[in-house]
């Protein structure tokens, strides 16, 4: 880029797709690793190098997910997807030119139906994240699992049985969000009949 002199007006992204698999890396301070939906599964490295956009050496703390790049780069190349297309992520161009800005969403959800558990320890499950709070619902056990990630990035202390009313809240916009995308209880396990998207529901 830097001898095609494009390094300046480049966008260019580092990141993954899942956490490191626990088996042979450590997520520490975050539990468990690839194949669950505990922060160490769903945690991954975002780096933006954007020069005349994002600010460098700038840390962001709001979360987003992959489903975001799509209407990033849309804005990005100046593109407007239109009114037909409904777009599952948002843009992530008002926290890259200001790290303490935030998207436009505050609920994040995670949909990962197994017919049998995952050989590196996921089991079927879907979770939720609704600011500093997240929610995890085995479909198995019908078990639920309450985090509060601003005093418990590790997610050590299950609140589940403490904040009943919590628990509650979460899980109805947890079910109202399958309901939305179509998702459905197939083979002993739950599936999307089409994909999930994340309803844009205000800061």
């Amino acid at each position: 880029l830097a001898g095609l002199g494009l390094a300046d007006s480049t966008l260019i992204v580092f990141t993954s797709d899942n956490g490191g698999e626990d088996r042979v890396t450590s997520n520490a301070p975050l539990r468990a690793g690839k194949s669950t939906l505990y922060e160490g599964g769903i945690r991954e490295p975002l780096i933006i190098r954007y020069p005349g956009i994002v600010p460098a050496g700038t840390v962001s703390t709001t979360p987003t997910s992959n489903i975001d790049f799509y209407p990033t780069f849309c804005e990005v190349a100046g593109i407007d997807p239109g009114p037909r297309q409904r777009l599952d992520g948002v843009s992530m161009m008002p926290m890259l030119r200001n790290p303490k800005a935030k998207v436009k969403r505050d609920t994040l959800f995670w949909h990962y139906p197994l017919p049998r558990p995952h050989f590196l320890g996921g089991r079927s499950s879907g979770a939720i994240r609704q600011g500093d709070w997240k929610l995890i619902e085995f479909f198995d056990t019908g078990e639920n699992e309450l985090y509060n990630l601003a005093h418990d990035i590790g997610e050590t202390k299950n609140l589940a049985e403490m904040m009943p009313r919590k628990v509650a809240a979460l899980k109805k916009a947890l079910n109202d969000w399958r309901e939305e995308t179509g998702a459905t209880a197939n083979r002993g396990c739950w599936s999307a009949s089409r994909i999930a998207r994340s309803p844009r529901r205000g800061d």
